[in-house]
């Protein structure tokens, strides 16, 4: 697991400020930063409720948001390693987006100390920056990102600190969405680099491209062709390699309905060090909103890499997640999340799963503060290291004025 800063909307109705699994820009950052952050999807979470809703701070087309978590709970087992501590957090955040311009911009930082193990303490920030332009048939995008967090014992790797490593991570990101009719075409490419306090070995840059093709002859679904590449560079010269996948299916969106992807290909694994591995890859995905107070997500995924991965170290990437929100009223929301990880290592018998489940609600008094509990359940099971895991319970009280 990675502790990160950044609880965004709508994750931020639900999530503690306690931590973030995985280097995922996309749920990290809000999609108000142009080249990052998943859009909303199909489900309650991006519901607005104006009687409930921050109104900011307007100047023009230019609109800013400031946010405050201040958050105090009780970790069983910080970073899978350490004795049960009582802790308490801060994460103040500042988004400010300008329509007319197409420009996006995030901040954050934090810090959570852990009162009876302060190895355990950990502290980051965020920074992020992003522009969409908008043309006859092309949509732009450009975006950048720093992010300073620590990596626990609960990630897919093949070390377990014994206390939170900080790592910098950063991201640029190009993309061009081209609309020809029937087809949209949009290619993609980024460069990210992650670097590991006191374990350089594990430092590594990844060149990524990617191709997506739509087609869209009037059926009810839209065929999905997906090609992607990614280099990558680790100061350790035998864990480079080569990563090539092409997967194809289709995807469906009905408007507040539902939101289908499904798509299976092949991936193959060139490295500095062996043999090229070849394996089956899958992508599924399932937004679904069965009635008006209530929305499903699922998804399953089999990769060779994972591109989300903070270490090196490669591994063959099977995972699945299922996340409900309920309404419960129009102030008050519950969300109950399940993932499990598996990952099988290369040029080895290593294998490691990871389990994690929340459950969290959050009650809106009005537009400025929202109060949330979340309890999480984080396990890990390997055959190279020892079985760990942490229950965490936190109370957040969140401000936006």
């Amino acid at each position: 697991m990675i502790r990160n800063i950044t609880l965004l909307a709508p994750a931020c109705l639900a999530a503690a400020t306690h931590g973030a699994a995985a280097l995922e820009l996309d749920t990290l950052l809000p999609s108000s930063v142009p080249g990052f952050g998943a859009a909303p999807g199909v489900t309650i979470l991006s519901r607005l409720h104006p009687e409930y809703q921050s109104l900011g701070i307007n100047l023009g087309s230019v609109s800013i948001a400031p946010q405050l978590h201040a958050g105090a709970g009780y970790d069983s087992a910080p970073n899978g390693a350490a004795g049960g501590s009582a802790f308490g957090s801060l994460t103040p955040s500042l988004t400010v987006t300008d329509q007319a311009a197409g420009l996006g911009a995030y901040v954050a930082g934090t810090a959570e100390q852990e009162f009876e193990e302060p190895a355990q303490n950990t502290a980051g920030y965020t920074l992020a920056l992003g522009e969409r332009a908008q043309f006859a048939a092309d949509v732009f995008s450009a975006g950048i990102a720093q992010l300073r967090m620590q990596e626990t014992g609960f990630a897919l790797n093949t070390f377990a600190p014994g206390k939170p490593v900080s790592v910098t991570a950063t991201e640029i990101r190009l993309g061009d969405s081209r609309d020809l009719g029937m087809f949209t075409i949009t290619p993609e490419v980024s460069v990210d680099q992650e670097k590991f306090a006191g374990f350089a070995a594990e430092d590594s840059t990844n060149y990524r491209q990617g191709l997506t093709i739509d087609f869209f002859s009037g059926a009810p679904a839209r065929f999905v062709t997906y090609f992607h590449a990614t280099e990558t560079q680790v100061r350790t010269a035998s864990l480079k390699a080569n990563t090539y996948e092409g997967l194809f299916g289709f995807a469906d969106t009905a408007d507040d309905l539902w939101d289908l992807r499904l798509l299976a290909g092949f991936a193959a694994r060139d490295p500095a060090v062996g043999n090229i591995l070849m394996a089956p890859v899958l992508e599924a995905s399932l937004d679904w909103m069965p009635g008006d107070l209530d929305s499903l997500s699922f998804s399953i995924e089999r990769e060779i890499d994972d591109p989300e991965q903070e270490s090196a170290n490669g591994y063959t990437l099977t995972g699945a997640t299922i996340s409900i929100a309920h309404e419960y009223l129009r102030n008050v929301i519950i969300i109950a999340a399940f993932h499990a990880a598996h990952a099988a290592y290369f040029s080895s018998s290593q294998e490691e799963t990871i389990f994690n489940a929340d459950a969290a609600i959050t009650w809106h008094l009005n537009r400025d503060i929202a109060v949330a509990a979340d309890y999480q359940f984080n396990d890990r099971q390997a055959n190279f290291l020892s079985a760990a895991n942490e229950n965490v319970l936190t109370c957040n009280v969140i401000w936006t004025p």
